[in-house]
């Protein structure tokens, strides 16, 4: 476990998701969201597919990948959910091209008592970031992206961003999610969610 900030925001890598295949996975998903849903505008997600989320959860698409990282979400960031709380989890694809980045934003606010995070599928190699603002937290925390990195943290205030991706040949890949307690979810969210902990 990478700790990025003492009880707020963490990090572990993993090699078990072959990223290649679930890059190419992940374009064909995006090119089903773009045949099932009318065209938005990017706004400061800066992608179609950041976009939509309020629209799917890609743990829903049939792949093996999204299994393996469901799995991978549990083995390890179960134990920094409160031990008497049931969640539910959501993920969507946050898919870059050249010139791209998802501006400053929060998730949830903090009375709400969510943990949110990202998973990286294709980033490159040192040339792109996530930058994170805490509260309570001088200094900007500049997380560097690597294929295979999770991180995760409380959504308790604190802001973060992207850099703008520079390839042209490439997208830059990253699966963005939501661990929410079940209580706090309206009753229009819950066929978005699936369950995590109970």
């Amino acid at each position: 476990m990478i700790t990025y900030s003492e009880n707020y925001l963490y990090g572990f890598e993993t090699t078990e998701i072959d990223n290649h295949a679930f890059y190419n996975e992940c374009l064909r998903f995006e090119n089903v969201l773009k045949h099932k849903f009318s065209p938005v505008e990017k706004d400061w997600y800066g992608n179609m597919s950041s976009a939509l989320n309020q629209k799917y959860n890609l743990f829903t698409f049939p792949s093996k990948y999204t299994i393996q990282l469901y799995h991978l979400l549990k083995n390890n960031v179960i134990d920094l959910l409160d031990k008497k709380t049931s969640y539910v989890i959501k993920s969507w694809m946050n898919v870059y091209r050249e010139g791209d980045q998802v501006s400053m934003h929060g998730h949830w606010p903090s009375e709400f008592k969510v943990w949110h995070g990202f998973y990286c599928v294709n980033v490159g190699e040192k040339i792109s970031e996530t930058v994170y603002k805490l509260p309570n937290v001088k200094d900007e925390i500049h997380i560097e992206s690597k294929n295979g990195l999770i991180v995760f943290g409380k959504s308790d205030g604190d802001q973060h961003r992207s850099s703008v991706w520079t390839e042209k040949d490439s997208c830059r890949v990253t699966l963005a999610f939501d661990i929410v307690p079940v209580e706090k979810l309206k009753i229009n969210h819950i066929n978005h969610y699936i369950p995590f902990k109970v």
